[in-house]
């Protein structure tokens, strides 16, 4: 792509990559994407598979089970607060912020949704900890990924920079800094290179399985940043300026809201006050 191109939208390379979260890093279309996830349901795809869900209201119909290789070309990585609820509705979300620096506000008009940092989560009581039960730290990265699969009724499709977005956490929060991020070389951007994915699999002490993504950056090369790839870059980061621009809204109002009954509590109480019945003074009577 040509500088000429970036200059007509008003934005520079660097500018971008910093927003995104896309930059290497040293010591010193107007609807949202499909989640690319792994699979935990044997009944619609192999246990495992990589799949985008494309179905809606839990119809899994229109997913895409990746039978061989998936190659994904990132385009932005940012960390984000979440909170869940036991029928998975959302209750909370943080601003997506680029390091744990950053203040991430969230909806409620809080920080981190009330997540305490790792060490004071551990440092309650068990009581405590059940209080965030569905509260999570997620590594979000958005992009484009290509593989050819299956949908549940067996039919063959494939998938070609279809955009996505993954967001993994707990085990799988920090393996997308350890794999590309981490070993990426300064100057080099998210989108210059793809991965290919596979994923470990695990037990945990219930001897339950789970699995573990893993990118296998493809350094070498800069990929072409063609104009396709720059509308999509470009939709990436519309979808994260307006959605950060919601929670930093939902954020103020919350803080507006709370002021504003603040403010009316004290008039109240100031009314009460002065319509309280005064006592007379007592009268001493002269002897």
């Amino acid at each position: 792509m040509t500088e000429l191109m970036i200059q007509e939208n008003g934005f520079n390379i660097e500018e971008i990559s910093a927003e995104l979260g896309a930059a290497s890093v040293s010591n010193g279309l107007g609807q949202s994407m499909p989640d690319l996830k792994m699979n935990y349901d044997g009944e619609n795809g192999p246990m495992g598979a990589l799949f985008l869900k494309m179905g809606k209201n839990g119809n899994c119909q229109d997913n895409v089970y990746a039978k061989g290789d998936v190659r994904f070309r990132a385009f932005s990585s940012h960390i984000q607060w979440q909170h869940w609820g036991e029928d998975r509705e959302l209750i909370n979300k943080s601003l997506l912020v680029n390091n744990m620096r950053d203040e991430a506000r969230d909806q409620l008009g809080g920080v981190r949704c009330s997540l305490p940092k790792y060490e004071d989560f551990w440092a309650l009581t068990e009581e405590g900890r059940k209080g965030h039960m569905g509260k999570d730290q997620y590594r979000v990265v958005r992009g484009l990924v290509s593989y050819t699969g299956n949908k549940p009724d067996g039919t063959e499709v494939t998938i070609e920079n279809h955009p996505c977005v993954f967001q993994g956490k707990r085990k799988n929060y920090g393996r997308f800094y350890e794999d590309v991020t981490g070993k990426m070389a300064q100057g080099v951007n998210l989108w210059d290179f793809e991965s290919i994915l596979s994923k470990d699999t695990k037990t945990n002490a219930y001897k339950k399985k789970f699995y573990v993504l893993r990118f296998n950056p493809q350094f070498g090369e800069p990929i072409e940043m063609d104009q396709i790839t720059y509308d999509s870059l470009m939709h990436v980061r519309n979808l994260i300026t307006n959605e950060n621009s919601r929670i930093n809204e939902a954020y103020k109002e919350t803080h507006m809201q709370k002021d504003d009954e603040a403010e009316a509590a004290r008039i109240m109480e100031a009314v009460d006050t002065f319509d309280a019945p005064r006592q007379r003074p007592v009268q001493l009577s002269r002897l």
